[in-house]
């Protein structure tokens, strides 16, 4: 089949399949959000509906979990059992479609940092006997409020009030780090029969991260405990990402009504500047709050803990590079390898969450580029030889693993030398000059590596640099890397190895090349404000 034509068949797949979800129907007892269902479930949220109150004030089954927003509405047809986790001080607005004598349940969880307040509307009645409460504080604490809705005074009043339930809160090691580590997810799904993959869009903020494995949400009722798979992307633009090697784990039985833990075979190293999907797939109901990370949603300026950083949706102010949608989604399949997940729906958190960890594990190597398969931009059209360096210092002996080289898409050559240069004495290390290296991989295929053995680098300032004599265009180039506020400005560590930007590098400063043959490379293009041309280099501490 013609590779087009099948993946814009796979598109209008995609497409069509989204298109269900914007006519889906939006107000339906199946839980928090509710704006990804398909139209096929109408006539069941429908029925829900009119199950719901059996009689007034009757306690019906219906589980409504609420969205979290400043103002969090209520409709009281929905149900009589409303949850919500809040994530900062929050007001609880007056319940639409309230019948006499119907009694309804708040169970109100504080989220990660506690202490936030709720504001009650004006149809809600406090009395002297049972005066307007004051919630508890702590994280992850459940407080339950009972109202009975008087038609006659047209308010709900207070019945009950008990507060300080424990709610399971998963804690983290320190050193770790992830999104929501003391906030749990919704308490029903939004009903969903299909295949889906969902995902969060994520990035660090320095080197010497490493993916140790992923979080995610199961709803206490309505949502499949079967094993599922999750897997990391890496994006180049707005809509195309790569698979991170290593990065796919299948899980165990999930526990549903607490967060599970799916632990990787072993950490994946995270690279400074990329941007990240940690995505999970299966068929069914999913947890989902809308407008969470959206401009005046909880989450409006995305979620930092640490290094590790959840964007906002392109609404907020905090989006991510390719100014993509937050939380993400696709309906192509329920695999979450087999397509990046890059369509939006109303700033919504699917609940997906990963576990960041600054503790590199035993025997690890160090890159300063790992896990980032696919680079944005392209080849350049320079077709010139020359040698193409990046400077690197390490703060203690290490041996030499590999050099490593990006050839981008279109290139039909490889570098024919590379070697690591001495900073100080501007002369090639011994053992390290190879005049026919053997690439990993071909022209055009991506990152490659030349393999070393034996050759080991005391701690000092060095330069690893690569060689092709010219004739075809051959290397990639990001201007403002080093400089001018890029990604490297202030240099990227990694373990015991150190690239430092234009500002901190040896005169002239970071990313420099010599034009025409094989030298050591010290001219420095200030209009390229620290361009930066991906040779990188692998070590492991002696």
């Amino acid at each position: 089949m013609d590779r087009q034509s099948s993946t814009r068949q796979r598109e209008d797949q995609v497409l069509s399949r989204r298109n269900i979800f914007k006519g889906a129907v939006g107000v339906a007892a199946v839980g928090a959000g509710g704006a990804v269902l398909t139209a096929a479930t109408a006539s069941q949220a429908s029925a829900a509906v009119q199950a719901t109150t059996v009689e007034p004030g009757a306690l019906a089954p219906a589980v409504v979990g609420l969205t979290d927003a400043a103002t969090i509405a209520v409709d009281a047809s929905l149900g009589n059992d409303f949850r919500v986790t809040i994530a900062g001080n929050r007001t609880m607005a007056n319940p639409a479609n309230p019948s006499d004598g119907q009694k309804i349940t708040f169970q109100v969880t504080q989220g990660s940092g506690g202490s936030f307040t709720l504001t009650w509307g004006s149809t809600y009645e406090f009395s002297t006997g049972l005066p307007q409460p004051t919630l508890s504080t702590a994280a992850g604490q459940t407080d339950l409020l009972c109202f009975i809705y008087n038609a006659t005074k047209a308010k709900w009043l207070l019945a009950a009030f008990v507060a300080g339930f424990s709610t399971p809160v998963v804690t983290q090691q320190s050193g770790t780090y992830r999104l929501f580590p003391s906030t749990n997810g919704p308490a029903s799904p939004v009903s969903y029969s299909g295949p889906f993959v969902c995902g969060v869009v994520v990035g660090v903020t320095t080197g010497g991260c490493w993916l140790d494995g992923y979080w995610w949400w199961v709803c206490p009722t309505g949502q499949s405990t079967s094993a599922q798979k999750f897997a990391l992307w890496c994006l180049y633009n707005s809509n195309s990402g790569s698979l991170v090697p290593n990065s796919t784990v299948t899980s165990a039985a999930l526990t549903a009504g607490q967060w599970n833990y799916v632990k990787l075979a072993a950490p994946v190293p995270l690279a400074l500047g990329a941007t990240y999907v940690a995505a999970t797939g299966f068929t069914g109901s999913f947890p989902d709050t809308n407008s969470q990370f959206g401009s005046g949603g909880p989450y409006s300026a995305g979620i930092v803990n640490g290094p590790l950083t959840a964007y906002s949706d392109a609404s907020g102010s905090n989006p991510s590079p390719f100014k993509t949608a937050q939380a993400v989604f696709s309906v192509a399949s329920s695999d979450p390898t087999a397509f990046a997940p890059v369509y939006g729906s109303s700033a919504c958190n699917f609940w997906m969450d990963l576990l960041v960890d600054t503790s590199p594990p035993a025997g690890a190597s160090y890159r300063l580029w790992p896990s980032y398969p696919t680079l944005p931009g392209h080849l350049d059209s320079d077709t010139a030889g020359y040698t193409l360096a990046t400077e690197f210092q390490l703060s203690k002996s290490c041996t030499l693993d590999n050099i490593w080289f990006y050839s981008a898409s279109g290139a039909s050559v490889l570098p024919t030398r590379c070697a690591i240069w001495s900073v100080s004495s501007q002369s090639v290390v011994a053992g390290t000059d190879n005049t026919s290296p053997s690439w990993s991989g071909a022209a055009g295929s991506g990152w490659v590596a030349c393999s070393y053995s034996g050759v080991t680098l005391p701690a000092g300032d060095y330069k690893v640099a690569v060689f092709y004599g010219g004739g075809a265009e051959w290397y990639q180039a990001t201007t403002s890397y080093w400089g001018g506020g890029g990604v490297g400005a202030s240099g990227i560590t990694n373990g015991p190895v150190t690239a430092p930007g234009t500002s901190g590098a040896t005169s002239p400063g970071q990313g420099t090349y010599n034009k025409g043959s094989w030298a050591y490379p010290q001219t420095y293009d200030s209009a390229g404000s620290g361009e930066n041309y991906w040779v990188d280099v692998e070590v492991t501490p002696s």
